[in-house]
């Protein structure tokens, strides 16, 4: 279809701008003049149905949807270490002085001292290991424009693959009493085992902190055990949800020119949808958000705290030929007191956990006004004036500012 101004044509290029009937509209207009069922008077097609969908539906709504396995964090922590005195160099010729409190009760300079730097059971050597195993990055972003935020990610943290909150088992023994059929009474609780699954960096930092950590444990060198304080240590694992904030309802203010222009297109696509059935009896569009668009972020909704935990197996590097496109990894399966959900218990409470359901709508993305048009209007005017854009003298503008 060429472009004409006054009975001229304009420009010396064609644009093939074409439209049709979709199969939405279609069947509407069937519906329209009977031929298909318009479904009027039909209960399956009431717009606001009170059955018994809608009691689920709230249901799952005041529930905030479903939790997925996929979304959880955890942070793991340090044990302290050996606390060993510091051998400091003195001046040149002169003898060294030893330095520090020696709260681990190690004999300076013995065999003790010595085989604890080599296997970085030190608090300083294996504080070392630690960070760079950690290895936090963090960055700033602003999402509402006046509220600058910092947001951090530890490696340790973030290659942990695979985690599960273990099971808690009252044990119970059998009791019977004057006679009766024994029943079961409870007698302690016992902790499920928990397994770690670990991505392993291209430094293998991660790796070497959990053999250093097992090191601590055992002095292989000497055939000691260390105390229990000095290798135990606490992590936390939380499930996530993600949650809108920020989001506001402005006071509303007189349109724009452009505003109304477009609101008028939207009234003549409506009439036209109506005209031709298209919006069907149970209708189109329901449920469309017309709030701002909410900031996303994630929010901890449950966890527990592992207490005086170690690492008791360090897991096997299955290493092979034909595992190109695989990720090395490991597990570790840990040794502990107990597991405690927060809010519960004696490790306090945490800050306030807010749940909410963001409300999301679809943004289109096109010309100004054509995007309002019917489907059928829209996408071949959208896609003529964007043929004859890049076809026309104004194109070779781009030549000019890149």
């Amino acid at each position: 279809m060429a472009i004409f101004r006054n009975g001229v044509k304009m420009g010396k290029f064609e644009s093939n701008w074409k439209t049709g009937l979709s199969k939405e509209r279609g069947q509407g207009i069937l519906r329209k003049i009977g031929i298909i069922d318009d479904g009027k008077g039909r209960k399956e097609f009431e717009k606001d149905a009170r059955g018994e969908m809608q009691t689920i539906r709230t249901i799952v709504g005041k529930g905030e949807g479903f939790q997925h396995p996929v979304n959880f964090k955890v942070r793991f922590g340090m044990p302290k270490g050996i606390d060993q005195q510091v051998l400091d160099a003195g001046p040149r010729g002169g003898n060294g002085t030893w330095g520090g409190a020696n709260k681990g009760q190690v004999k300076s300079g013995g065999l003790d001292w010595k085989t604890h730097i080599m296997n970085n059971s030190t608090n300083k050597e294996f504080k070392k290991r630690f960070d760079q195993a950690k290895e936090v990055s963090s960055t700033t972003y602003d999402p509402s424009g006046n509220n600058p935020q910092t947001r951090s990610e530890s490696k340790l943290d973030l290659y942990c693959s695979k985690v599960s909150i273990p099971e808690r088992q009252i044990q119970t023994g059998l009791y019977r009493q004057a006679g009766a059929a024994p029943f079961p009474f409870p007698q302690t609780s016992i902790y499920g085992s928990i397994t770690t699954s670990f991505y392993c960096d291209g430094t293998m930092h991660i790796k070497n902190y959990f053999d250093a950590w097992q090191k601590l444990i055992h002095n292989d060198l000497t055939g000691n055990f260390n105390f229990w304080d000095e290798y135990t240590a606490e992590f936390d694992v939380h499930t996530r949800t993600t949650i809108a904030s920020g989001s506001r309802i402005d006071k509303p203010k007189e349109p724009s020119t452009a505003d109304k222009i477009s609101q008028g297109i939207k009234d003549f696509t409506s009439d036209i949808n109506k005209a031709t059935g298209v919006d069907g009896p149970r209708g189109q569009g329901k449920g469309a958000g017309t709030k701002p668009l909410p900031n996303i972020s994630f929010r901890e909704n449950y966890g527990v705290r592992v207490f005086s935990c170690f690492p008791q197996i360090v897991g096997e590097l299955s290493l092979a030929h034909d595992a190109a496109d695989s990720i090395l990894t490991f597990d570790v399966t840990w040794s502990y007191v107990k597991w405690n959900p927060f809010k519960i218990g004696n490790i306090g409470n945490r800050s306030t956990i807010n749940l909410s359901v963001g409300e999301f709508r679809n943004e289109k993305d096109g010309f100004p006004f054509l995007e309002d048009l019917p489907q059928e209007l829209s996408g071949p005017m959208t896609e003529g004036l964007n043929q004859n854009i890049l076809t026309s003298p104004l194109s070779k503008g781009s030549n000019l500012f890149g």
